[in-house]
């Protein structure tokens, strides 16, 4: 794939002292969508000390290029078969380069119980969509969260 050193890539469980880095990450990739959509919800606006419940709760990983985080990952057990990804995030200086894609196969090659995925991602969110779609996932349906947002609801069959 263009652009990325799959060799260099590094996915693993998040470490819970990398909360704060995250969350400096995770700011920076929601910014353009909170100034976007105006949405309160946005991850923009999640708070350090929510970051940190959410590491330990749920299914959380951290991205990486060699020993620098790039990004994470919120991941959701639905059920014994069901995940959701929650949330994925890329530092904006390395979106578009393919380690999105890689992390999320990543992700559900590491839980091979899974045999069926969903997300959700803005509509205006057109590169998010077309990543999705090339992965796999396909569009089920929709909900709107406000005049100027809705989600484009997708789910993948393994």
């Amino acid at each position: 794939m263009k652009g990325v050193d799959l060799l260099r890539l590094f996915i693993e469980r998040t470490n819970p002292k990398d909360a704060e880095k995250l969350w400096k990450i995770q700011r920076r990739a929601f910014l353009d969508d909170f100034k976007k959509y105006q949405d309160p919800m946005n991850p923009y606006n999640e708070t350090l000390e929510r970051l940190k419940e959410k590491i330990h709760d749920f299914i959380y990983y951290t991205i990486y290029i060699d020993e620098l985080i790039i990004g994470g990952a919120d991941i959701r057990k639905k059920s014994q078969t069901h995940y959701r990804l929650n949330r994925i995030y890329i530092d904006p200086t390395y979106q578009n380069k393919g380690y999105g894609f890689n992390a999320i196969k990543f992700i559900e090659e590491s839980l091979p119980n899974a045999s069926i995925w969903d997300l959700d991602t803005p509509h205006l969110s057109f590169s998010n969509q077309h990543l999705y779609e090339k992965l796999g996932y396909k569009k089920v349906g929709e909900h709107k969260i406000s005049e100027k947002l809705t989600l484009i609801d997708y789910m993948k069959k393994i």
